[in-house]
């Protein structure tokens, strides 16, 4: 299993995948919200992220594909970047290996189209016909980041 995680302004979205190529498939995603007042909000963001990465199961979480916050003139808030910072520190201290994607990368990995985007097209993949009432960028971001660890 695959955990994709990406990071936004109020929450840290979850979704846990299996398989890959044709096979790739997506269990949950679920959604951990946080925000940043106090430093007692990360803190507890920390606690809450270490519960739901350190319950494994019976399957085997084989990696967590952390999405990375965009730099530059538009790129991520502070929020989000401390949300994922947050989420690396809980990741590494259940001992699950974790590998950073670039949203850069995501493009070439759901096969887009020169003027598609990319969370169009994972929107087209993974939630045709809106079935998936969570779907959020965030849920596009988590999977593709997922889907890009897994491999085609």
């Amino acid at each position: 299993m695959i955990l994709g995680i990406s990071t936004t302004k109020t929450a840290v979205i979850i979704a846990e995948t299996k398989g890959k190529g044709r096979r790739f498939s997506i269990k949950t995603i679920r959604s951990v919200p946080f925000r940043v007042g106090s430093p007692g909000d990360l803190t507890q963001l920390l606690k809450d992220l270490k519960k739901i990465l350190g319950r494994r199961g019976e399957e085997k979480v084989t990696a967590v594909a952390l999405l990375k916050c965009s730099s530059g003139r538009f790129g991520s808030c502070l929020e989000a970047i401390k949300g994922e910072t947050m989420t690396e520190l809980a990741a590494f201290q259940e001992g699950l290996r974790i590998v950073k994607v670039a949203p850069q990368s995501l493009k070439k990995t759901l096969g887009c189209s020169d003027n598609e985007k990319w969370r169009d097209r994972a929107a087209a993949l993974f939630n045709p016909k809106g079935k998936r009432r969570n779907w959020s960028k965030g849920a596009a971001g988590a999977v593709s980041a997922a889907l890009n660890v897994a491999g085609l």
